[in-house]
């Protein structure tokens, strides 16, 4: 092998691998905050049947399950969005619902069961 390629392989040795490498953050949209000990349900009720009316996928989740989110909370949430752009254009349609809504930067963490 010319000597020349050693150094990159070199490199390309010492690199972490790519799944050891953390995930970005992703936008993603948070329609309820709710305390996890008692959740209210009618809100989860209302909440969650008009994002689905309006053909918006969502999920009840634990603030605790994703990274860049404060722990605390019980969620209504979509995402990830590919975009900030793609997290606005939703949370307008949401508003045409009647359901408002944040976006926040966040990734899941590997291994936490969803509720």
């Amino acid at each position: 092998m010319p000597k020349r390629f050693l150094p990159v392989l070199a490199l390309l040795a010492l690199a972490p691998p790519a799944a050891a490498q953390p995930q970005a953050l992703q936008p993603h949209n948070i329609y309820a905050s709710l305390d996890p000990d008692a959740p209210d349900q009618a809100t989860l009720r209302r909440v969650q049947g008009a994002l689905t009316r309006c053909g918006i996928p969502n999920e009840q989740d634990a603030s605790l399950a994703y990274v860049g989110l404060r722990e605390g909370f019980y969620l209504v949430i979509s995402g990830p969005h590919a975009s900030a752009a793609v997290a606005a254009a939703e949370l307008a349609r949401a508003r045409g619902c009647g359901v408002e809504g944040y976006t926040r930067m966040a990734r899941r963490r590997p291994g936490v069961m969803e509720d």
